[in-house]
């Protein structure tokens, strides 16, 4: 079998001549088999695949707080209408209080239709009122916390906090002994640019004697119109948001407690203390949440 007739190499393909002569000419001890395949590496999870994993569900978990903050602006509004409505009536031109809030859903961009649906839903006297209520808490590693709810439900709003805070290793404090570590605040979110110069000059017309500070908007909380955030004196938040409106500056604005001494806790504490705080606005009732925390 060494050879090749002529008979079979006239009816053979030329390449295939070329193969065989080819392996007919390899002694046995020349010939190597071809090596081995190796198995393909298996994809690592660390690699692109997986950051882009991690990539998509960190940007559908900001798309949802994004949503929630939307969500938790436009409540926050109706429950302020119906308590505005309640209070003075349905006319903003004679109810200062109702053109206040209209003004601060422009600042907030929540549309319009969300003032008009619950300025009809206020005038319905089956339509119960709402209470600003206060609840206090120590969160992990011992940080304060204080929940600001605007509640038609006193008990649900009490029942659904305690549950939230009892569930996550947090303690409820009770009244006065944790505010006793923040100081109150007037804080006003502004939409438009707005630099120290102007701010003085706005807050001195005004007749304001307190400090006025400005400060850089959190885009997550404050949303992606505003552009500046104001700290006032609590007494005066009214004169200044009034003068700023005046000046040309849409600004919505709220009473807030700015700690004293902002307390440092450790990586572990905080994430938990956050994972708390993302529960408990999760709540209808509930309209902020804040913390003396020292961020890392």
């Amino acid at each position: 079998t060494g050879t090749l007739t002529q008979g079979c190499a006239d009816c053979m393909p030329l390449h295939t001549l070329v193969l065989l002569a080819s392996a007919l000419s390899l002694s046995p001890a020349s010939y190597a088999p071809p090596p081995r395949m190796l198995a393909p590496a298996s994809v690592s999870r660390s690699g692109p695949v997986g950051m882009m994993g991690r990539k998509f569900e960190n940007n559908k978990l900001k798309m949802a707080k994004t949503a929630l903050a939307y969500a938790k602006k436009a409540s926050y509004i109706g429950k302020k209408v119906v308590v505005a409505v309640k209070a003075g009536g349905d006319d903003p031109s004679i109810n200062r209080q109702l053109a206040a809030v209209m003004a601060e859903a422009n600042a907030l961009n929540v549309p319009k239709d969300v003032v008009t649906k619950n300025i009809k839903r206020a005038m319905d006297t089956d339509t119960a009122n709402y209470d600003e209520l206060t609840y206090e808490a120590y969160g992990h590693g011992g940080v304060g916390l204080v929940i600001n709810c605007l509640s038609d439900n006193k008990n649900r709003a009490v029942s659904e906090v305690n549950m939230v805070i009892n569930k996550n290793g947090c303690k409820v404090a009770s009244q006065g002994s944790v505010l006793f570590n923040f100081s109150p605040k007037g804080r006003l979110v502004v939409a438009k640019p707005l630099d120290e110069d102007s701010l003085l000059d706005i807050a001195i017309e005004a007749g304001c004697d307190g400090d006025v500070l400005l400060e850089p908007p959190d885009a997550e909380a404050d949303g992606e119109a505003a552009r500046a955030v104001v700290l006032t004196e609590a007494a005066e938040l009214g004169a200044v948001q009034g003068a700023l409106q005046g000046a040309g500056y849409d600004c919505s604005g709220k009473l807030v407690n700015v700690p004293l001494a902002p307390q440092e806790v450790s990586a572990e504490d905080e994430e938990a203390n956050f994972g708390v705080i993302d529960k408990l606005e999760e709540l209808d009732d509930v309209d902020s949440v804040e913390h003396n925390m020292a961020l890392t």
